[in-house]
């Protein structure tokens, strides 16, 4: 059974348009995006969205996180096998975890925008708590090492990442994120950070969505001006 609940496809009028892929949040869906979507089409962007079931997290099974990056780091591939071009990467809460996995495992992806984002584990503890999910933080870290934010830093080599972040983040720890973009830029990367102060996790991502999306197209201008360790 696919864990993928929704796939659209948003087609530019551009003549030589490029490609995205929008990788929609926990509990989010691709219609809450579409004042996005219709920025990036009339900026020359063919927009691929994808959104996921709540189930991922809600039922204690932490064997459906991992199944799902690999069925969308498998869609990502083919996708862009299926273009024939560079494809960027969009990625909102879970969907920018989502995106840094394929980012780092994929030769296909170099380019990313990734909006709010943290550990894993704190997110699923912090929204289910135990009755969910039983284990300790180091039982369920472990479970999920191969697909949780922290990175060895030669995956990230040659890519180009760009990180939005509420200043304070009631969901995530934003401490976490802090502390893996410095070991990544100790480590030679380019990871850039943008760090947003009016709202917290939910509120950052209506902000860079729904109210500012046009802040977007100036993420993927920093993005693509990034000069990558190789």
């Amino acid at each position: 059974m696919s864990l993928i609940k929704n796939h659209r496809y948003y087609s530019s009028k551009a003549s030589n348009p490029q490609e995205i892929l929008l990788l929609c949040g926990f509990g989010g869906s691709v219609w809450q995006t579409r004042r996005l979507i219709n920025v990036l089409r009339r900026s020359g962007y063919n927009v691929t969205a994808l959104d996921f079931p709540k189930e991922v997290l809600n039922k204690g099974d932490y064997r459906l996180l991992p199944q799902l990056i690999a069925e969308v780091a498998a869609f990502a591939d083919a996708q862009a096998k299926a273009v024939g071009k560079p494809v960027l990467l969009i990625g909102i809460s879970l969907g920018a975890l989502i995106a840094l996995n394929i980012l780092r495992s994929s030769k296909h992806y170099s380019e990313g925008v990734l909006i709010t984002g943290g550990d894993i584990v704190k997110v699923a503890h912090g929204i289910y708590g135990r009755s969910v999910w039983p284990q300790s933080y180091e039982e369920l870290a472990k479970k999920w090492r191969q697909v949780n934010m922290y990175t060895a830093p030669e995956r990230l080599a040659g890519k180009r990442l760009l990180f939005v972040l509420p200043a304070g983040d009631g969901l995530i720890d934003t401490a976490d994120v802090h502390a893996e973009v410095k070991t990544q830029n100790d480590a030679g990367n380019r990871l850039v950070l943008v760090t947003r102060h009016s709202f917290g996790h939910v509120g950052t991502i209506i902000e860079e969505t729904i109210i500012f999306p046009q802040r977007i197209l100036v993420y993927i201008e920093q993005v693509k001006s990034v000069t990558p360790k190789e």
